[in-house]
Order: C-alpha cells, then structure tokens, then sequence
C-alpha cells in the first residue's frame, strides 16, 4: 500500500536539493587573488517601465542580477558596464518607439562599502504614434492574399510605432508572399518619424516578382525505406502554387515517421516556366532501437522499463514496439503492432497486447487485455480514436463494499472506448499556454459478452495562461459510470470504478484515498468523479521555479451523486527544478477536511507538471 513521504525522508530530500543547488564559494576569484576589496552587487530595481517588461530589460543588459539564493557569490559591481546598459535600455525603448524615454541609475553603498544596491529609474515619455501607413503593389497579388498581409502585419495606423516593428513587418510581408507563390518578392520601405510631434508616416513598395508553382519532385537517399512512404507524407500536389509552409510541414511530416536521421528538402526554381522542383534528401536511421529508462514517484517509488521498437517492418512503414514496465506497485508487459496512413494522412491503426499486475491500495490482480485501436488526427490541434477491448482480469484481493462483490473477483469485459480531443498547449511535460479539452466514452454490454453493462464518460478541461513569467493554470476532471439493467451500481468491476488523490490528482490526501473508504481505511472507490486545481506557477532563479496550487474534489458511490457540500479542499505549495525531460517536481498538500485515518500534509516526488 502506497505511503507519503515521512518527516526524516522530508529532511533528506531538503539537504540533497541543498547540495544539488548549492554553488561552493571562496574568499578568492578565478585567479587566486583575494577579493575583498571587490564591490558586488546585492539588489538590483527597476522602477517606472510601464511598456516593456523587467524580464526583457534585465535580458538585454550585461550586468548580472544577484541570486536570491543566499550561498551564491553575489556579482561583481562595474559602473563602465552599468553605465553601458543605461545605453542599452535607451536604446531598447527607442527600438520600440519610446523615443524621448530617459534612463538613469543611482547606487547605495552598505557601510563597508563592498555591497550596492542598483536602482534603475525610467520615465518612458510618449511613444510616436503612427497616423499614416501605405501599401504599394507593383503587381496585382489578389484580395485574399492582400487582406492576409494586413491581418499578420504587426504595424498598425494609431498604434505605438516602432523600428523593430517596422523591419517585423518587412519580414512579415515576404514569409505571407512567400506562401502565397512569391518566394522571390522583393520589398522597399520608408518612414518618416516626428519626434517632436509624436507621429510616423511608413510605407512600402512591393515587387511580389513571378507566381511559381510545384513543379516535379524526386527523392534522394532512401534505401530500404519504399519511395510510396515518403510522397505520401508530401501536402502539396504538382501545379499547385508554391508555399514555403507546405514546404516545411511537408519536412516535418516525413521525418516524424521515425524512420529518418535528417529530411532536408531543396528547392530548384525554373524562371522560364514558373515552377519549383523539388529534392527530397533523407539520411535512414537504424530501425531498431532499445531504451531503458528509471525514475523515482512518491506512489510507485522506484520504477524502470525497457522498450525495443522495429519501425519500418517487412518493409511497410509499420511499427512493432515490445516494452516491460515495473514498479513497486504495477508491472506491465505489452507488445503493439501499429500500422499508419490507415485511412489517410495522421492516421495509424493498432493492435496492443498486455499483461499487467497490479498492487495499488484498492485492489491485488492480474489482467489479460487485447486492445485494436484506430485513430486519426486533423487539423494539428484535433484528435479522435475509437477502440474495441477485451480483457480478462483475476482479483486476488480487494477493498469489498458488501459480500456480494465476491463474485466479480474474476471478471470478462468487452467494452469499446470513444475519445475526442482538442489541445493548443505548447508543451506536454511543462505547458504555459493554450488549452485541453477530452471527451471519453466507454461503453461496455453484455450483449458482446462482457459481465455488466454500464457507460462510463469522462471529461477532461484544462486551461494554461502565462503573463510575466507566472503562469496561472486550472484544471477539471468530470466523469460518472452508468450501470444499466441488470448490472446495478455495486457491480461495476473495482478496477473500473474513479479513485482520486495522489500527485497527479488531489495532493492532500494518499493515493487513491480521496472518496469512500472501508473500516480499515482502503479506498473503495466510486462512480461519480469530480477532481480540480488551480495552480500558480513563478520562476525562482534560472531552472527552478515555484507553484502554489489549490486543489478539491471527492469521489462518490452512487452515479451522478455529486454532493457540492461533500467537497475535500488542499492547498499547498511546491518547487520545480527543469531538466531536458520535464520538470522535476516536489510538492507538498494539507487537507482543509481530511478523513480522520489520515495526516493533513501529504509529501509527493514526481517528473512532469501536476496537469
């Protein structure tokens, strides 16, 4: 059974991430000498920016800010590099069109005289405003293309002008020619700026040149991988009209087959006739490969796995993955054949194979389940699979609500699984920004010859925004299992029923412990679920970052029993540490309205955000 971390493996885990962060210091610089006489920076404020954030003005200057770490070396004081970076904010609000903005700095001395504080103080002035903007075309490009370039340009009559948007525009219009079959556009521009007045007058004069088309295009560099694999992974068609995005996505398509060190893709203009040849050039990487991976979790403590993957089988762009996962409380073995391009492009068709067994605290057993899969994503963001299951599971030991439950101790389910998806965060491990919202449906009958009938469907909504480096995030998981005649409400299977709490669920209380629970204390889980956060996310200093999150949910026996009054609330605070494969995260929760049989605080070590 799954326990938090105690109070000494607390202080243990505190003095490791002491020495893991810590940075020795030393009486002397990196020649030896004695550096007491050095003066060293302690604070550094920025007051009075309004427009441009403390973030991008530290960014662009060279004097380093001190770390808020107390064991670190604070950094040397040279007034000629500050006085330098008073240039390089000026320069940076006149960049972005704050043209009479005045920087100037002050310093405060300790009584030793080794230790200052810097203080930056700006008075942005008015911005220059832009009341005059003109498009010239020597050529007639067409409506849709024209509205296009005025939409993504980001110069607007009666806004801030600035140089740096002025030359984004020029690239902005060129990157808009270049997909609408310009790819050798050439443009002019001109501004005329009234400082003392406050006003910009900007226009441009735009030579879109020839209209090219796809012309031909050949392969080059593949060997065992089937020419058909690659040109049907190409978004564009012969005559169609050029596009530099097509071009790219084209290049991601193929090398996200697996199958390819590097895809490069070359480009052959034919002036006479208008058209772009096109050379496909990939380098094919080995097949087969191993991983082995280990980690560490609060719930299943050490765990490891090890995946063999064939890609490119018998020559048909398949896949054939075989992987062993093991921890202290599951252990999984599985093989899955996946066959893409099944009904198009971005679609895959698979068959998985899978032995698991499991020890978590609502239940002991083993399962044997088939699972043929076919899915299908659209339009980057949209993805939907729809899936047939059969599996065999044997109980050796479970949480029992009432006698009777003894005889699903061996249990056959036939059951399908609907899933619709829509995600725009930007990253799986640490997202920032952008949403997630799925829809499931698993239906199961025994008409097919599974054991009960019952729906169940879940709903899955979370929301990321980042302003100024914090990034506010929220969560909500929704889901009921509707048991139909003759199945009842204390038939479903127990590995099939909603638990919560945990790191990934709701951080004040155990793992699987949130909802009901038997008189020893073990969770008997339930068939209505309703589980949501909210976190606060902030940076610290450089990789590592703080969360303060507030969670609440319960688990409840009967279906559709959401009881609002019944709602457990934990909130609590965590630490974040980025590395290349996710954050490494620590957190700590404390029920509000914890059950007796449990500690208010609940420790929890885990990779990845919470949501």
């Amino acid at each position: 059974m799954t326990k938090a971390i105690g109070p000494s493996s607390t202080i243990l885990l505190f003095f490791f991430t002491f020495l893991f962060f810590s940075t020795p210091s030393s009486s002397k610089d990196d020649s030896g000498n004695d550096d007491s006489d050095t003066i060293r920076i302690s604070k550094i404020k920025i007051n009075g920016n309004k427009t441009i954030s403390t973030k991008k003005i530290k960014e662009s200057i060279a004097t380093e800010t001190p770390s808020i770490k107390p064991w670190v070396k604070k950094p040397e004081f040279d007034e000629e590099i500050l006085k330098d970076d008073i240039m390089r904010i000026q320069t940076l609000y006149n960049n972005n069109g704050y043209y009479d903005a005045k920087v100037e700095y002050e310093l405060e001395y300790n009584k030793e005289g080794n230790m200052v504080d810097i203080t930056i103080k700006i008075d942005e002035g008015k911005p220059v405003i832009l009341t005059e903007f003109n498009l010239d075309y020597q050529k007639i490009i067409g409506e849709k293309t024209g509205n296009k370039i005025l939409k993504l340009i980001p110069i607007k009559v009666n806004k801030v002008f600035s140089a740096d948007k002025y030359e984004n525009t020029k690239n902005v219009i060129l990157d808009v020619l270049s997909d609408e079959g310009y790819p050798k556009a050439e443009i002019k521009g001109e501004a005329l700026v009234d400082r003392k007045e406050k006003w910009a007058k900007a226009s441009f004069i735009i030579n879109p040149g020839l209209l090219y088309r796809f012309g031909s295009t050949s392969i080059e560099g593949n060997d065992k991988v089937k020419k058909k694999l690659i040109t049907r992974e190409i978004l564009y068609k012969k005559g169609d009209i050029f596009s530099e995005s097509k071009i790219d996505d084209t290049q991601a398509q193929i090398f996200q087959l697996g199958m390819f060190r590097s895809v490069l893709i070359d480009t052959l203009y034919n002036d006479e006739e208008e058209f772009v040849d096109i050379v496909i050039r990939v380098s094919e990487r080995k097949f087969g490969s191993v991983k082995i991976g280990a980690g560490f979790g609060t719930e299943d403590k050490l765990r490891g796995q090890i995946i063999w993957t064939q890609r490119n089988l018998f020559g048909t762009g398949r896949t054939l993955r075989t992987s062993a996962k093991a921890s202290f409380i599951t252990q999984r073995l599985e093989t899955e054949l996946i066959q893409p391009y099944i009904i198009g492009r971005n679609s895959e068709f698979s068959t998985l194979l899978n032995l698991s067994r499991d020890d978590v605290p609502s239940f002991k057993g083993t399962s044997l389940r088939n699972t043929t899969r076919l899915s299908k994503s659209f339009k980057k963001i949209y993805n939907a699979f729809g899936s047939f299951n059969i599996q065999y599971s044997n109980i050796e030991s479970s949480t029992k609500r009432n006698p009777e439950e003894e005889s699903l101790d061996n249990v056959f389910l036939t059951f399908f699984n609907f899933v619709f998806d829509r995600s725009t965060v930007n990253n799986v491990l640490d997202p920032t920004r952008g949403s997630f919202i799925s829809l499931g449906l698993e239906p199961s009958f025994r008409a097919l010859a599974s054991d009960v009938n019952y729906l169940k469907g879940i709903i899955d909504l979370r929301g990321y925004k980042l302003i100024s480096e914090i990034v506010f995030a929220a969560r909500l998981n929704i889901g009921v299992i509707q048991p139909f005649s003759p199945t009842g409400t204390f038939d479903i299977p127990i590995f099939k029923r909603f638990f919560a709490g945990g790191s990934n669920s709701m951080r004040g209380f155990p793992f699987q412990k949130l909802g009901p629970l038997n008189n020893e204390g073990d969770p008997l889980g339930g068939n209505s679920l309703i589980v949501g956060s909210f976190e606060t996310r902030f940076p610290i200093f450089r990789d590592l970052g703080g969360v303060v999150f507030f969670d609440y949910g319960n688990i409840y026996v009967k279906e559709w029993d959401f009881r609002i009054g019944d709602l457990k609330y934990a909130p609590g605070v965590g630490l974040r540490y980025d590395t290349p494969i996710g954050p490494i995260r620590f957190d700590v929760g404390y029920a509000l309205n914890p059950e007796p049989e449990f500690s208010r605080t609940q420790f929890w070590i885990s990779i990845g955000q919470a949501f």
